[in-house]
């Protein structure tokens, strides 16, 4: 029988229980090491927030991780700030066994299909190679040392000069490359969301796996178009480090190579555990 889990559309469901609270399960396997995937819980708020606005995308969403959250049930409340006819905003918090762990705010409105236009001159796609001539998750199992169950979820594929993978990093803190969902569904902004926070810490390329875990501390994610069906392809890099922090931006293109989202995020770098 299929894990009806591994729908990234079922591991979103939410049951209403009150005005403005919803109850999530967050389900095994969009996780990384037993802790929800941070791209997966950008995703969940952004669709919490959805149920109470009326516009039908998220055009911007904010998450500050407060504490680490758990597999299993959550409460979800969420307080409308400003509704309008183009545009609503909103704010959730999640919470578990009275813990506040994620706090979240979004900006909902209406996609057009117009191609977004980029203006700075970097942001265009580098050249990746088809996905099929990428490295997939086994290179990076292989470089992890460990399977990642939240890998069965969300399809990963990188250039072949990732050389962190290869045990051999660049120096240069970045990655690029591919995703899709494993369910096989075509991308929506949900899954840009999810995507947003999809790759591996681009601070491994610099100098290989030298931190044990770089949690995310907060993360924002702008959508700017319907993605077209097939793979997205992803870029990101961190481009300042300080002390225990770093920031990571990164830049979303849709298999027609339009833009359609881009992302930062606030990390932090913690030391390897003691062997």
């Amino acid at each position: 029988m299929a894990d009806p889990a591994a729908s990234f559309e079922s591991a979103l469901a939410l049951q209403p229980a009150g005005d403005g609270h919803l109850v999530a399960d967050i389900p095994l396997g969009w996780d990384v090491r037993g802790n929800p995937h941070g791209g997966y819980l950008l995703a969940l708020v952004a669709r919490a927030m959805g149920r109470v606005v009326a516009q039908p995308h998220p055009l911007s969403v904010s998450a500050s991780y407060l504490a680490p959250p758990r597999m299993g049930p959550a409460d979800l409340f969420v307080e409308i700030a400003r509704a309008g006819r183009r545009q609503s905003t909103a704010s959730v918090r999640l919470v578990q066994d009275g813990i506040e762990r994620v706090r979240a705010d979004g900006t909902f409105g209406e996609l057009g299909r117009e191609p977004a236009s980029p203006l700075a001159d970097d942001v265009v796609p580098p050249p990746v190679p088809p996905p099929e001539l990428c490295l997939d998750t086994a290179a990076l199992e292989t470089a992890e040392g460990e399977e990642i169950r939240l890998h069965r979820r969300l399809l990963l594929r990188f250039h072949p000069d990732t050389g962190w993978l290869r045990g051999a990093p660049s120096g240069v803190p970045a990655l690029h490359g591919w995703m899709a969902l494993a369910d096989g569904t075509a991308p929506d902004p949900a899954a840009l969301l999810l995507f947003s926070d999809g790759f591996p810490p681009s601070m491994f390329e610099a100098a290989g796996r030298v931190f044990g875990h770089v949690p995310t501390v907060q993360l924002t994610t702008h959508v700017f178009g319907l993605p077209a069906p097939g793979w997205v392809q992803g870029r990101f890099r961190t481009r300042v480090r300080g002390g225990s922090f770093v920031d990571e931006d990164g830049e979303l293109w849709d298999a027609r190579g339009q833009l359609v989202a881009t992302t930062r995020q606030l990390a932090l770098l913690r030391p390897p555990a003691p062997s």
